[in-house]
């Protein structure tokens, strides 16, 4: 045989090992393009939600009074102890009547003599024996008198201005003031609040009114019910959030100032909308979409997403309701992918194997 006809033969053999390969490979890109994804769906429905949202704070009381000392004295006496309940204008701190920034013996010595000479000119007066001249003057010495001694009185025996629960005593016997120094914190506990910290991002969630549930975890969990009082204008310079306080009704005196806890807001409420879960949604730089599935394929479709709650989130445009929304196995799709549907969510919120 001649090289020629040698070289021929070679290239035959090599263009039908080359035709046989490329028929292989043919052959199994067809297999792979009609392997099935086995894919969880959920029928779409639309129904009426809850947007809620969770914040923690520390409870205070409606309205709080925090006393401080006017003078610079020792501590006498402390005659209550945190927790107790107090009327308006008990005493809480009783500071040293004869200490040297204590005017109280000389302002009571001289409430005394001018409450003596007045009971007298009174009873002269009425008696004709001193003119209505000498009268009024006794008596505005004795007024006088009088409200120096309450002043006096007001910066030994530090008194509650309200009635609630002492929450804070921050001073001990035989310490030494100064004044601005506080000393107690009594707070109303029929009337609570909380104040939160919100984000730029959530703020117009909130209104004036929003109702909301108050979970503290103790020693046995307790629950109580408010609604959002205020709403900040304007971000804490520091923080960058917005604070809004709630209203917590508290009629058992289950809750304390101090306490921490839970508040879960119902910031909005959504009627007959769309909402998928979260994790259904594939993110990509031209936009959000989901997977639908027609007949054994499914559809690729993008959606336009609202606002997010509880997991799921609500679907503005691309979806209607009786789509059947790939949930599981999403990641592995492309348009037009073949798949096999195991399971499926129906429109009364029921898991089915199939």
């Amino acid at each position: 045989m001649t090289k020629i006809g040698l070289f021929s033969l070679i290239g035959a053999a090599l263009a039908v090992i080359f035709i046989v390969g490329c028929g292989g490979d043919k052959e199994g890109s067809q297999n792979q393009n009609t392997k099935k994804v086995a894919v969880k769906g959920e029928i779409v429905v639309s129904s009426d939600f809850q947007l809620t949202r969770n914040f923690t704070g520390t409870i205070e009381g409606a309205r709080q009074a925090i006393m401080t000392a006017k003078i610079s004295e020792a501590v006498e006496d402390v005659p209550v102890k945190e927790g107790d309940f107090v009327e308006s204008d008990q005493i809480l701190i009783r500071l040293d009547r004869t200490g040297p920034t204590s005017n109280y013996i000389q302002a009571f010595s001289l409430f005394q003599n001018a409450e003596k000479n007045y009971k007298k000119m009174k009873y002269l007066f009425k008696e004709g024996a001193v003119s209505e001249t000498q009268f009024d003057a006794t008596r505005t010495e004795y007024e006088v008198a009088k409200a120096n001694y309450d002043a006096a009185r007001q910066t030994v025996d530090i008194k509650s201005p309200i009635a609630g629960m002492v929450t804070s005593i921050d001073v001990s016997i035989g310490d030494y003031l100064y004044p601005g120094k506080i000393v107690a914190t009594v707070a109303s506990i029929d009337k609570l609040r909380m104040k939160l910290g919100v984000s730029s991002a959530e703020i117009n969630l909130f209104e004036t009114g929003n109702d909301v549930n108050v979970y503290v975890e103790s020693a046995s969990k307790l629950e109580a019910k408010g609604s959002v009082a205020k709403i900040a204008r304007s971000a804490d310079p520091e923080t960058r959030t917005f604070t809004v306080e709630i209203a917590i009704d508290n009629p058992d005196h289950n809750l304390k100032p101090g306490m921490f806890g839970r508040a879960e807001i119902t910031a909005k409420r959504l009627e007959n909308v769309i909402a998928v879960p979260r994790n259904s949604v594939i993110a990509a730089a031209e936009g959000n979409y989901v997977f639908v599935i027609a007949g054994e394929k499914v559809r690729r479709k993008k959606v336009d997403l609202g606002v997010d709650f509880n997991g799921r989130v609500e679907i503005k445009e691309g979806l209607n309701p009786g789509d059947t929304l790939v949930t599981v196995g999403q990641n592995y799709l492309t348009d037009g992918s073949p798949i096999k549907l195991v399971r499926l969510v129906n429109d009364r919120g029921e898991e089915i194997e199939l």
